[in-house]
């Protein structure tokens, strides 16, 4: 996808906006099942969603039994609700992971009750997929705290009839037991301004376009939701952010008088697209959700190494803010997470990205909701004990030595103590 730069004068225009929508209600005969994705009716109208996108939403009480059951299946079977427990889901192997696309140990697996459904695996070895641990607990973490993101369930398949190399289908074929991860294709009605459903958004967008909504309480709500959530990514080490990584997306039913549903021109794609009016707005609940949060809990870098990946060492040597300067005037200086960008992410990555005060206050807020056994079960449904190498974590300040499991959890609240801790300018 080539890179969007927005002009100045598009992002002026932002603050003119009247951002109000009327919106009717989807008549029975029109479903949005049936559309691929929505075509919105120009840039301006997109950075005008993206500007006015709902970025966190109030999760109720989480509890640490939640944490560990996760999200409630939407469509489940008995076969998945014995595997969420802990029991092996049988399968078999039905297509290798090279013809999925992507780089991730990945493969189709066909079930008893025939459903085909697609894993991500790790080998078991030093090298093998750490993605497997690390998007499990930073999907449940943006969720308890109340920030979008697609629930990813980890569970054990008992492969028949597998390759010895499930991702190239190379080698002989034998039963083979994988730790894996299960994440279901939910239907998201996706907005772009072109004809790419993978669009996402870029960060630096979002933040200029906020920045350039006039004065008032949304302005003041978008700006501190943005940050907190800026923060998480930091605070998780979320550094492989390409725009397709971030999705924007309709939580609401669409306006059917706003625009109409046809093929995309000379493609035969199946489902039609519906293009939205220049003179209207489809949706009235845009949303901003991260979609792939699997290089975190590591060290981020210019590259997505497997250091990047659920990596005990790497993640703690990264300070959640960076050093400030001293101030000789006694202000409260401005705060900037620790967080270096991937190359991939390109222009609007925002690395090291300057944090509100109002939005560090929030964070915190609902950290301070996760009490230990919170932080107990993230890493417990995580299996962070089945990975290859031995934990261990020093405390810097009482220099207390903690190992395994632990290890992770006085890692987690020390990091936590750092955005407690910490003031920054606004």
């Amino acid at each position: 996808m080539s890179a969007k730069k927005l002009s100045a004068s598009t992002l002026a225009v932002i603050a003119g906006l009247v951002l109000a929508t009327s919106v009717i209600a989807q008549s029975d005969n029109q479903s949005d099942k049936q559309i691929a994705f929505v075509h919105v009716s120009s840039a301006y109208q997109r950075i005008k969603y993206l500007a006015t996108a709902e970025i966190w939403s109030d999760p109720g009480d989480v509890t640490p039994e939640m944490v560990l059951a996760g999200r409630p299946l939407k469509e489940s079977s008995p076969e998945f609700e014995a595997a969420l427990r802990g029991e092996p889901l049988p399968c078999s192997f039905a297509k290798p992971g090279k013809d999925l696309g992507g780089n991730t140990p990945k493969f189709d697996c066909l079930t008893p009750g025939g459903a085909t459904i697609r894993v991500k695996y790790s080998d078991g070895s030093k090298d093998g997929n750490r993605e497997i641990f690390s998007a499990v607990v930073s999907a449940k973490l943006l969720w308890a705290l109340g920030f979008k993101s697609d629930p990813i369930y980890p569970i054990t398949i008992a492969c028949s009839d597998c390759p010895e190399n499930p991702m190239s289908g190379a080698g002989k074929r034998a039963r083979r037991s994988y730790l894996a991860t299960f994440q279901p294709q939910l239907r998201r009605l996706v907005m772009v301004d072109g004809d790419d459903a993978d669009e996402g958004w870029r960060w630096g967008e979002v933040d200029e376009a906020i920045a350039n909504l006039p004065e008032g309480p949304l302005r003041t709500r978008q700006r501190t939701h943005f940050d907190a959530l800026t923060l998480l990514g930091v605070f998780i080490q979320h550094g492989d952010r390409k725009p397709e990584q971030q999705r924007l997306e309709c939580g609401s039913a669409l306006d059917p008088g706003a625009g109409e549903a046809h093929p995309l021109e000379g493609k035969d794609s199946g489902a039609p697209v519906f293009f939205e009016r220049p003179d209207a707005s489809a949706c009235n609940a845009p949303v901003l959700a991260l979609q792939d949060i699997g290089a975190t809990f590591g060290g981020a870098g210019r590259m997505s190494k497997s250091t990047a990946k659920m990596n005990l060492e790497a993640w703690t040597n990264r300070p959640v803010f960076k050093s400030a300067k001293p101030d000789s005037s006694g202000a409260v200086p401005e705060c900037h997470g620790n967080l270096t960008v991937s190359m991939a992410a390109g222009e609007g990555g925002r690395g090291d990205p300057r944090i509100g005060e109002a939005g560090r206050a929030f964070l915190q807020s609902r950290l301070a909701l996760l009490s230990d056994e919170h932080v107990h079960a993230l890493m417990a449904t995580a299996r962070v004990e089945k990975l290859s190498e031995r934990h261990t974590w020093r405390d810097p300040r009482t220099g207390k030595t903690y190992a395994g499991s632990p290890a992770w959890v006085a890692a987690f609240k020390d990091k936590v103590r750092q955005i407690t801790e910490r003031r920054c300018a606004e």
